[in-house]
């Protein structure tokens, strides 16, 4: 077992290595990326930019350490992205300089919803306050340059407002802009943020959403804020209210860098040392740790509450009510063919928007349909695999029709359709990891929280595959222990 975890972590290790050098380029001006392949971030105006363009390759990406691994595995030519997302230690790390610098500027600001157009005047007046007493520059001058890469250790900030949260959804979880250090967020917006709480006496609730999922949580009112790099454009405009741009970044056009230290350098030293980097740094481990409890949390939920509606199901699809017929089988009809991912999101931004549900109750209540439609079926094919004889032999032998079903009927039943429900327990387990969608930090989603600091795909990778398998052979031999034993006479 140790060797095959060995050898596992290894070859991740080589398939992150490949490529990189070979595909350094050297880039004039923003005509020079014809015939290359583009990577940016989905639903950034850098996609609005480069989408037009038929001489080129686009890739699009949820997350800044994504586009930045494509471009070191080779899969990317280059990589558009805010100048101050990779920093110079990024940089030299990961072997991959600055190209070009885009000579377009884009304002950026934070998003409020038109009716909290209060809220979007007081952080205009926080910006006005800041600028006129120079706090502004000062915050600038640090998040904005390298010189926070150069802090060894953030100190908490705590709260002291008690009001009502500001809740704020971020589609950054990368420095400098927003980013966890040990669970404490922290960046030039988040700064900016902290002045409005102090200013209302209000304590900040800050969750992370992709790029996609950030704008659907304002517009249904899970946030009130929204930031994380969003640019002003006339179509947010058009619904949405700004506040006052606080900065106006240039792209930059990033490319492998001819010059760094090839093979393994980017891994600051080898194996060791990327350990160190991304699991005990900063205390990143403990994402882990709080990753793989909602994970199990949210997967035994749904499972418990997916058994018991399961049996309704089952008992509706078996009704001599054709109603009730209908009404189960147009549910199972709906579950076979809308993707888990699509429901996640109905759940969340629709059906329980307004109702305050946490989002891991979401999560688990989706996952729990899916899951009742699927061992209804195994319910009805265990349970009709017993003869029929089986249930007028008990019968005829003095028991009654409640008797002869849970203990002759039953046990044969879960005999069967035992391997069914394992293998439905365990689909479960694994669709789970798409509910870092609806902010949830997950398993998967603590492994993408520790890339976005570290921009090292092999160790969180790595760590995060591992326990899933032992989370599957663990569950496996749960159920294994739990299942009866079939008599030998």
């Amino acid at each position: 077992m140790k060797k095959s975890i060995i050898g596992f972590v290894s070859a991740l290790a080589l398939l992150s290595c490949n490529g990189g050098q070979e595909h350094s380029i050297e880039l004039q001006s923003e005509q020079d990326l014809a015939g290359l392949r583009v990577a940016t971030l989905a639903g950034s105006c850098y996609e609005m930019q480069l989408a037009p363009r038929k001489d080129i390759t686009l890739q699009l990406f949820n997350s800044e350490s994504d586009a930045l691994q494509s471009l070191i595995n080779g899969k990317a030519d280059v990589v558009v992205e805010d100048e101050v997302v990779y920093n110079s230690t990024i940089r030299r790390d990961c072997g991959v300089k600055i190209a070009l610098l885009g000579s377009q500027s884009f304002p950026t600001g934070f998003l409020f919803r038109k009716e909290d157009s209060d809220l979007a005047q007081a952080m205009t007046a926080v910006q006005h306050r800041m600028i006129e007493d120079g706090s502004m520059q000062e915050l600038k001058d640090f998040w904005l340059t390298d010189r926070f890469a150069e802090v060894g250790k953030f100190t908490p900030i705590p709260e002291e407002a008690s009001g009502t949260p500001i809740r704020v959804a971020t589609a950054s979880d990368t420095a400098p802009l927003s980013f966890r250090v040990d669970g404490e967020w922290y960046g030039m917006e988040i700064a900016l943020l902290r002045e409005l709480g102090k200013e209302l006496h209000r304590p900040l609730e800050i969750k992370r959403f992709d790029a996609g999922s950030a704008i659907l949580s304002l517009k249904s009112g899970l946030a009130d804020v929204l930031c994380g790099g969003i640019f002003v454009t006339p179509e947010r405009e058009e619904e949405f209210l700004f506040s006052e741009p606080y900065h106006s970044y240039h792209q930059a056009y990033f490319v492998m860098d001819r010059e760094a230290k090839a093979g393994g350098a980017r891994w600051m030293g080898g194996l060791k040392n990327s350990i160190r980097k991304n699991l005990i740094a900063e205390n990143r481990w403990k994402y882990i740790t709080k990753g793989l409890w909602e994970t199990l949390k949210i997967s035994f939920l749904a499972i418990l509450l997916g058994t018991v509606l399961g049996v309704f199901l089952y008992a509706m699809a078996r009704s001599r009510r054709n109603w009730l017929r209908s009404l189960a089988g147009a549910f199972n009809w709906f579950m076979a063919g809308i993707p888990e991912l699509v429901l996640l999101l109905i759940m969340f931004y629709v059906v329980f928007a307004k109702v305050g549900l946490a989002s891991d109750l979401v999560a688990a209540i989706t996952f729990s349909l899916f899951f009742a439609s699927g061992v209804s079926g195994i319910y009805a094919t265990s349970l009709d695999a017993v003869p029929h004889g089986q249930t007028e032999a008990g019968l005829a032998l003095g028991f009654t029709r409640a008797q002869t079903f849970f203990h002759i009927v039953l046990p044969q039943a879960v005999r069967r359709g035992l391997p069914l429900y394992k293998g439905q327990c365990i689909s479960l387990l694994k669709g789970s990891s798409i509910v870092g969608y609806i902010a949830i930090q997950d398993l998967t989603r603590a492994g993408d929280i520790i890339r976005s600091r570290t921009f090292d795909a092999l160790i969180p990778l790595a760590v995060v595959t591992i326990l899933y398998f032992l989370l599957v052979w663990l569950l496996g031999l749960l159920i294994q222990l739990v299942s009866p034993k079939k008599k030998v006479l």
